[in-house]
């Protein structure tokens, strides 16, 4: 995905100033915020960092938000084109992290409102494939129950987990995506989704609670 997008991006008009400039030598580091300050001000190889940084996991958020590798991909893209041409508004009054993950959460919604006429999403946008696997569910959802954790081994398993997750409710499904499985703290869900913190907790309890019941259905316990 990293070239493919490295080469469209150099085709844009406005990001065209981002490669233009030569290569500095040895490393850069530093926060995100450093890094994202550094781009405004001018540093394209600060972007790069970001880039690199956020690509994968940033991918793997949409994709489990989508179901579908395409559009995950598509999306992936438009929220760094976004960040790119809002890097001279920016200001780092919060986390990178969070202020990506807004951006993406947005695009989300304004999916989602282009396919409201849609009566059902098919059902083959959920079945994993050889392009899927660098995103498919590795693990589930962090759970008390040892015993639940060790059953979910098997690619059968892994499966239905993940359709699971896709039929929560949108709110709790974004909920569950943001707390687990990128390891954002409720705290930065709530300034994402820009509600109270308790909601975002009540959202990740219920969204977990139906996993467990649909779980144990399927198990037969």
């Amino acid at each position: 995905m990293s070239k493919k997008f490295f080469c469209n991006l150099s085709k844009s008009h406005a990001l065209k100033e981002v490669w233009a400039r030569p290569k500095q030598n040895g490393p850069l580091r530093g926060s995100d915020e450093e890094l994202m300050l550094g781009f405004r001000n001018g540093d394209e190889r600060s972007f790069e960092i970001l880039y690199r940084r956020y690509e994968k996991p940033l991918f793997n958020f949409l994709y489990r938000m989508v179901v579908n590798a395409a559009e995950a991909e598509s999306l992936c893209q438009e929220a760094f084109y976004r960040l790119v041409r809002a890097k001279t508004n920016y200001e780092p009054t919060a986390r990178f992290k969070t202020w990506l993950y807004q951006i993406a959460v947005n695009l989300c919604q304004d999916r989602k409102r282009r396919m409201k006429h849609r009566s059902h999403r098919s059902l083959d946008s959920q079945v994993s494939s050889r392009q899927n696997e660098e995103a498919a569910l590795q693990d589930f959802i962090p759970n008390p129950s040892a015993d639940l954790e060790k059953q979910v081994e098997t690619a059968e398993l892994e499966s239905f987990v993940k359709e699971e997750i896709s039929r929560l409710p949108e709110e709790e499904k974004l909920v569950v995506i943001l707390r687990e499985y990128q390891g954002l703290k409720c705290s930065e869900i709530a300034d994402i989704i820009g509600c109270p913190i308790g909601t975002v907790k009540s959202h990740n309890h219920r969204a977990h609670e139906r996993l467990r019941k649909s779980l144990a259905k399927y198990l037969g316990d």
